[in-house]
């Protein structure tokens, strides 16, 4: 048995079977794109993203000392809908990979098994990451040949599109390497056009996070721009929109069993309920998913948002109870969302005598109610 077929063994006794290998060699194409990236606002609100941090993260070697190989592998992660259940209750959406339990857990336990074994077995190094670590996974999955780096910067694997989690184990083990895919998305768009905040540039290929409903309801911890929450629709963490659209993705594999929905809940979410949680409940709630990522105060700032957008007049009681929330991130969505409420339902008079009566110490929310006021039909 060669060392790659001993290692593909490991993998596979850990139920993974999707599995590359790339030199670990440093990625100058993918530093320079990223880096232009980063020095054009596109990645404005992740801190840790800086010029040196791409430096590194497209150098292997500066991730795992004397590396020779990489190991790209990927776990599925589309699961279909849940069947909403008629209830009439206005409910969010979350996004597919997040309505089981978080991926990083998953994936993170199985390859540190594997790193192990590659150190004792091979006598050699061995450091796995999954999203967390200074390596750039899709840049150097697409060079190892487990997909195409898509127009939406997602990578397209054939068979899955863009339904896969990716991990990454850097080893000193010298592995053959795999072959690039000579595929392009062609003249499709399909991702472009189906973003409703216009992330994707319309060259693809360039997302900018700034725009981007992922972004926003998972990784910032501010408040959302305003003249993007009305194109939010009903998504409360992560979005899947440019995924939905790919072709590449008709083709499906069986999702892992820990990305499945336990429940109606864990894919659609009641909103109003959501607005019910303290620090406490939420934990209890969301504990060892993704969730936990956006934190409270952001999650229930997304399900504000949504409510805005989707909710209706039985949503406005739990709103209203919103602006007292002791987050002011939370009271200023939830002035926004009670003003977007209305325009679109036509009861502007009952929320704008609840907002004009509105007294708040903190000056972003004072804000959020004087925009919520003025934007007001009437």
């Amino acid at each position: 048995m060669t060392s790659r077929e001993r290692i593909d063994a490991l993998l596979a006794a850990e139920g993974i079977v999707l599995t590359r290998v790339a030199p670990a060699v440093a990625l100058p194409q993918a530093r320079i794109a990223a880096t232009t990236a980063l020095d054009s606002g596109y990645l404005d609100g992740m801190d840790w993203i800086t010029a040196a941090w791409l430096s590194r993260s497209t150098d292997a070697t500066q991730f795992l000392r004397g590396a020779r190989s990489v190991i790209l592998v990927a776990l599925p992660c589309h699961s279909p809908d849940p069947v909403p259940p008629g209830d009439g209750v206005t409910r969010g959406r979350i996004a597919r990979y997040a309505r089981g339990r978080d991926y990083h857990r998953v994936f993170e336990k199985a390859l540190r098994r594997v790193a192990k074994q590659i150190r004792q077995e091979f006598d050699a190094g061995a450091r796995p990451t999954v999203d967390y670590g200074p390596l750039l996974e899709r840049s150097y999955a697409a060079t190892a040949g487990l997909g195409w780096l898509g127009k939406s910067t997602m990578l397209l694997v054939p068979g899955l599109g863009p339904w896969v989690l990716l991990g990454a184990i850097a080893t000193t083990v010298d592995l053959p390497p795999d072959a690039p895919l000579l595929k392009s998305c062609g003249s499709c768009v399909r991702c472009i056009v189906a973003c409703p905040t216009g992330a994707i540039d319309s060259r693809g290929n360039v997302l900018d996070a700034r725009r981007c409903i992922s972004y926003h309801t998972i990784e910032n911890r501010g408040p959302i721009p305003r003249e993007l929450r009305a194109r939010f629709g009903d998504w409360i963490f992560g979005c899947d929109l440019c995924l939905d659209a790919c072709p590449v993705g008709r083709s499906r594999f069986d999702t892992h069993p820990d990305f499945t929905p336990s429940n109606i809940e864990a894919a659609f979410p009641v909103l109003r309920d959501l607005l019910l949680l303290d620090d406490d409940a939420f934990s209890a709630m969301f504990r060892g998913r993704p969730i936990m990522r956006a934190k409270r105060d952001g999650l229930l700032r997304n399900v504000c948002v949504a409510l805005g957008n989707v909710g209706t007049l039985d949503d406005v009681p739990a709103l209203e109870r919103a602006l007292a929330d002791r987050s002011p991130l939370v009271r200023g969505h939830a002035a926004w969302a009670l003003s977007n409420l209305a325009g679109r339902l036509g009861n502007p008079d009952a929320v704008r005598a609840r907002l004009a009566n509105h007294v708040d110490a903190d000056a972003f929310v004072r804000d959020e109610v004087a925009a919520a006021l003025n934007a007001l039909p009437g």
